[in-house]
């Protein structure tokens, strides 16, 4: 997959805002390349975690996918994995010194930055 170099722009500024609590949104694509981070209506951004509101998402086809922070490394935990199964193929975790991207299993998968 690939994201526009703005977008993981967005993203980057929006966990450092948030920090120390973690971020939350959805990421929407057009052909196969992310453009766009809705946040949904009802988010929390806390500490040890963030939600949303899932009744709020959208029923949007461009959605594919989640991205959240952590304020350590960016591992998914047992609650990420759930989030992953229902929510898209693609899901960022920003941690503290580094990006990942893992699809809904949770298995690393690349991330292309393009202009």
């Amino acid at each position: 997959m690939k994201i526009k170099k703005e977008t993981l722009d967005f993203i980057v500024e929006a966990c450092r805002n948030t920090y120390p609590n973690e971020f939350i949104g959805l990421l929407r694509a057009k052909n196969n390349v992310i453009t766009e981070v809705l946040v949904i209506p009802g988010s929390t951004f806390e500490q040890s975690r963030s939600t949303l509101k899932e009744y709020m998402v959208p029923l949007d086809p461009t959605i594919v996918g989640s991205i959240h922070s952590h304020p350590g490394p960016p591992i998914p935990s047992k609650a990420d994995l759930n989030f992953f199964a229902r929510h898209g193929k693609i899901h960022i975790i920003v941690g503290i010194n580094e990006i990942r991207a893992f699809d809904r299993h949770g298995n690393q998968v690349p991330l292309e930055i393009i202009k």
